[in-house]
This record gives C-alpha cells, sequence and structure tokens, in this order.
C-alpha cells in the first residue's frame, strides 16, 4: 500500500467515525456494523401497539421459527434481520397488569429463566418511565447452538395485557446493538384503536 492508499483508508476510517457519531437517534436513521440503518413504524396485534423497527427486517419465517425457537412457547410475532443474526420477539400475553407491576413480573421472569438456564449471566434489572407506560426490562447473556447470544426481555401493559418482548444479537455484536435495541422498545406505543 503506498502512501496516497495509506491516506484514503485514514481519511475514510475518520469519515466512518464521524456519521456514527453524528447519528445516533434511530428515527433518523444510524450506522450499525459500517451499514445504515433506518428504522420505520410497525403496527403489532391488530394495530394495538407499534415500535420503531429497521425498515429491513422481516417477519422469520415459519419454518425457521421452529429452528430458532424451539419451545412451543415461541414469541407470537418475530421480527429479524436478512441473515437472521438480529431478532426483535413479541408476545401479547392474556394476563391483566397495570404500569405498577411490570417490575414484579419482570422479576419473575427472570426468576424462571434463571432457574431453567444457570449458565446464563445476568446484567441489569431496570423499570423506566415512557410517557403513560411503563418498561420494565433486564439483559442477560445466553448460550445458543453455535454463538453466545445477547438479550433483553421486557414487559409492558398493552391494552391492560402483558406484552412481552425479547431483543437478541449476537453477542460479539453487542455494542453495535444495545443501545439502538434499547431506543426500538423505548418507541413503543399503545395505539388507541
Amino acid at each position: 500500500m503506498n502512501e496516497n492508499e495509506f491516506l484514503d483508508e485514514k481519511i475514510l476510517e475518520a469519515k466512518r467515525i464521524k456519521d456514527k457519531l453524528e447519528n445516533t437517534d434511530i428515527r433518523k436513521g444510524v450506522y450499525i456494523k459500517e451499514e445504515f440503518v433506518e428504522f420505520e413504524e410497525v403496527k403489532l396485534f391488530n394495530d394495538s401497539m407499534s415500535i420503531l423497527l429497521p425498515s429491513s427486517f422481516i417477519d422469520l419465517p415459519e419454518n425457521m421459527k421452529k429452528i430458532k425457537y424451539p419451545s412451543e412457547q415461541r414469541p407470537q410475532i418475530i421480527k429479524t434481520s436478512l441473515d437472521t443474526s438480529v431478532n426483535f420477539c413479541f408476545s401479547l400475553l392474556p394476563l391483566p397488569i397495570k404500569n405498577e407491576q411490570t417490575k414484579d413480573a419482570i422479576k419473575q421472569f427472570k426468576t424462571v429463566i434463571k432457574r431453567v438456564n444457570p449458565a446464563y449471566i445476568f446484567y441489569d434489572l431496570k423499570e423506566e418511565k415512557i410517557g403513560d407506560k411503563t418498561i420494565s426490562w433486564f439483559d442477560f447473556k445466553s448460550y445458543g447452538i453455535d454463538f453466545p447470544m445477547y438479550n433483553i426481555m421486557y414487559i409492558t401493559p398493552i391494552k391492560n395485557k402483558v406484552m412481552q418482548g425479547v431483543f437478541n444479537c449476537l453477542y460479539k455484536d453487542v455494542d453495535e446493538w444495545k443501545e439502538y435495541a434499547m431506543q426500538a422498545i423505548k418507541s413503543i406505543k399503545e395505539e388507541n384503536n
């Protein structure tokens, strides 16, 4: 590599860093793994709720659902990246819940997961008020068939029922995705319909 090519590479790298630092809001688009990712509003559960998700995400094909989520209790809706390595999952459970009950409920989810999977590594457990909704969540490292995964499990009331969500990505990509996944989770709105 000659000196000019070396300088060109340095300039391109500086531009990538600058672009990433300037684009930190999913509403305007962000850089994830060197790729510009646009987010769009997606309505779920017969338009009961909306969330901002990457516009390139698709519904995980039925034949893949049983492979990626072998339990019969798999999520009702799974939105995935084209390579299926990043997923946003949603289930609307027929359990009544109020904002002030989300923290206790998410602790119960965490206890069950810990009991069934003692090798998982757990991190934060938090509760956040977003508008008139409370979202309670925890994050953890799990072990898939091939690679470790980073997960955020969260709940919030939607139509007075438990909306349970899970975000996951390859653990090696956590630094690329965590902040933007949390922005997406915090974009959840209950729709008035």
